[in-house]
């Protein structure tokens, strides 16, 4: 029997499926171009609507249309999505207000509190593993140096309430952290209705997007460089 695994990439222009059989061969995709930022104000760049969870959604489909084998073979699935996004949600999960791309001003502020029904500050890979699996968890990786209270030596949020105060987020609004290959949780059968991902799947947590690209490249030591590019974006 031949393993295979998924892997969800979302993107700043796109989001990205792959089924991979165990030997790392990519055995089909699929691929869903994000909408065009919304931008109805200066410093204000957002994410229209639900895109990233719709983008995801028919890319998923795409790819598991395409695919030759058996389900059951299916293990498991890999989440990863860019930095420094961040995403504003109710208590049931949805959001609150369209995501903030890494280009809006203020994701890189400290949180504000502006909106009654606001339970959750997250990630967009928060906001997605939510709505994969119902369980408010995130991949750690995706929190170190940006505005957020993360203790980098314990891979955890900060004990120290000066450090939680200044980035403005109380502490019962952020999500609970796992470390990159540990278990977010499983397939929900509204996320396998919506993805045509098998339900019951473990979806695992990764890193983020430039963490993953350089261990995808070879840089598995500390005398190797990765120098990456940004995107083409057009004139």
């Amino acid at each position: 029997m031949t393993r295979y695994f998924i892997g969800i990439d979302n993107g700043s222009q796109s989001s990205k499926v792959t089924v991979f059989d165990e030997h790392g061969r990519a055995v089909c995709e699929g691929r869903q171009s994000l909408r065009p930022y919304a931008t109805p104000g200066p410093g204000v760049v957002e994410h229209p609507d639900d895109d990233l969870w719709t983008s995801i959604g028919e890319a998923s489909r795409r790819a598991m249309a395409g695919f030759p084998g058996d389900v059951a073979d299916i293990v498991g699935v890999g989440l990863c999505t860019i930095r420094f996004r961040r995403a504003v949600l109710k208590a049931d999960g949805t959001l609150a207000q369209p995501v903030m791309s890494w280009m809006h001003a203020r994701v890189s502020r400290p949180y504000e509190h502006t909106l009654p029904e606001a339970r959750y500050v997250t990630t967009s890979s928060g906001y997605i593993s939510r709505r994969m699996t119902g369980v408010f968890q995130d991949t750690a990786a995706n929190y170190a140096g940006d505005s957020w209270p993360l203790d980098s030596d314990t891979w955890q949020w900060t004990t120290d309430d000066t450090v939680l105060a200044k980035s403005g987020i109380p502490r019962e609004m952020l999500f609970g952290l796992v470390m990159p290959g540990n278990v977010l949780g499983t397939v929900t059968a509204a996320a396998a209705r919506h993805t045509g991902i098998p339900e019951g799947l473990p979806v695992v947590a990764t890193a983020n997007d430039k963490a993953v690209e350089a261990l995808g490249c070879g840089l598995r030591s500390s005398d190797t460089l990765l120098v990456p590019s940004a995107p083409k974006w057009p004139a």
